[in-house]
């Protein structure tokens, strides 16, 4: 009988897998997958009506909570970037110092949005900033492909030490058994090789890409601001070093990242002048930047409260599953690393090696079986799901905005992200191997 329902689950997690891959909505789909599995798990005597009613329906989204928070504060401290006009301060700055140079001022624009986004959060804070961004890019005479390409990667280089989706994927990749990992130093350290490979990653991309254009003058490119945002003057040397505050202060001294994010948020009040300007002042900025945070995430945060009951349902049915999934599991870590870096193309299209997507009941199955502890899991299915989703993925919101921004096809992006994403993730896969597996 329990293996009988186990077959019935991993049919309807392929369905899943295709229903994701064909973009069906994956909010109700979620919303569906915790309903059949729990329905199922009832059937197979692994869950209560109780637990369906409190553990998973109402204890999913609850336990959320506090990952949620982190989320709201990451999205609205990118707001607070754009509207203290400290974003358009530190772009302006790295096209000057692009001077004639078509390759390296693409270089110093992708490499300010990274460490931007090491701290800013939300699709509001990048649309926000890669309409400063295009344009300039443009007007070097890149093409759109390159464009979009470096900007969405350049994002998500950043990523990689963003507390706020860090905290998404650590409230994420949680069963009802398992302890939930901790970001700290072992994986700050990763995170920084991660950035730094990233980054050479798209340098390689852009240097190739622009080896034959021509040198253009600095007054090519277009102004960053426009209308009444041109009388805005620079802001000074101290507020531009607000976006890596959060991140610093967090490895240097271990503080929170809420914490982190509000000491980062009063420095970069006080050094734009808005500390002077008086409580009103004050009072409608973070007002504003509040709302417009909140409203960025909106979405993002309705599509992991629903995850999150099927996560809870998932870790029901790993009786179920276990006879049939534990016989099949790699008996090696090396082994299990090796096959997420070879096939991380699988994290496309919400596919089977993305937990935000039909990955979440990969993940399911894999750490329901109890053999692999979550910090060795993290790492494991945190590098698809970054090197290939948030940062190139046509499914992904900003990344649906770039490729609509630029008016480029699908297969022309993904034509010039995969020869260099694909690379990148087994090379991190492996570095992750050896950090937190072969130890």
């Amino acid at each position: 009988m329990n293996i009988a329902l186990g077959i019935v689950l991993l049919i309807t997690y392929f369905i899943f897998i295709y229903y994701a891959a064909k973009g069906g909505n994956l909010l109700l789909g979620l919303f569906v997958m915790a309903i059949l599995w729990a329905g199922i798990s009832l059937i197979g005597g692994t869950v209560t009506l109780k637990d369906i009613n409190v553990g998973i329906f109402q204890g999913g989204p609850e336990t959320f909570g506090p990952t949620a928070i982190n989320i709201i504060f990451g999205s609205w401290f990118g707001r607070i970037l754009i509207e203290t006009g400290i974003a358009r301060t530190i772009i302006r700055k790295a096209v000057e110092l692009g001077g004639d140079k078509p390759s390296l001022t693409v270089i110093l624009l992708s490499i300010v949005v990274t460490a931007i986004f090491t701290t800013a959060y939300g699709v509001g804070a990048v649309v926000a900033i890669g309409v400063i961004v295009f344009p300039i890019m443009l007007s070097l005479g890149v093409s759109k492909n390159l464009a979009a390409a470096a900007y969405s990667m350049a994002v998500g280089a950043g990523l990689w030490l963003n507390n706020a989706l860090l905290s998404q994927a650590a409230g994420t990749m949680v069963l009802n058994d398992s302890a939930k990992y901790v970001i700290g130093s072992d994986w700050y350290r990763f995170g920084g090789i991660a950035v730094a490979v990233s980054v050479l990653t798209y340098i390689v991309m852009i240097l190739i890409s622009t080896r034959k254009l021509n040198k253009v003058h600095a007054w090519a490119a277009p102004s960053t601001d426009t209308g009444a945002d041109a009388q805005v003057k620079d802001v000074s040397i101290w507020a531009a070093i607000t976006p890596i505050i959060p991140v610093s202060i967090a490895i240097a001294f271990g503080i929170s990242s809420i914490p982190a994010i509000i000491i980062a948020v009063i420095w970069a009040l006080a050094w734009t002048g808005y500390i002077g300007k008086g409580w009103n002042a004050i009072g409608n900025v973070v007002e504003k930047t509040f709302h417009d945070g909140v409203a960025d995430v909106g979405l993002v945060l309705g599509f992991l409260l629903f995850l999150q009951m099927y996560i809870k349902s998932a870790g029901y049915a790993k009786t179920l599953l276990s006879p049939i999934v534990s016989p099949i599991l790699p008996n090696s870590l090396f082994l299990l690393f090796l096959v997420f870096g070879l096939f991380a193309i699988l994290a496309l299209f919400r596919g089977p090696l993305t937990i935000w997507g039909a990955g979440a009941a990969t993940f399911a199955i894999i750490a329901g079986q109890g053999i692999y502890p979550i910090a060795i899991l993290f790492p494991l299915f945190y590098i698809t799901a970054t090197a290939i989703n948030t940062n190139i993925c046509p499914t992904q919101s900003w990344n649906v905005w770039a490729i609509g921004y630029t008016k480029i096809t699908v297969k022309d992006y993904l034509m010039q992200t995969l020869p260099y994403v694909l690379p990148m993730a087994f090379v991190l896969e492996m570095i992750a191997y050896f950090m937190f597996a072969a130890a």
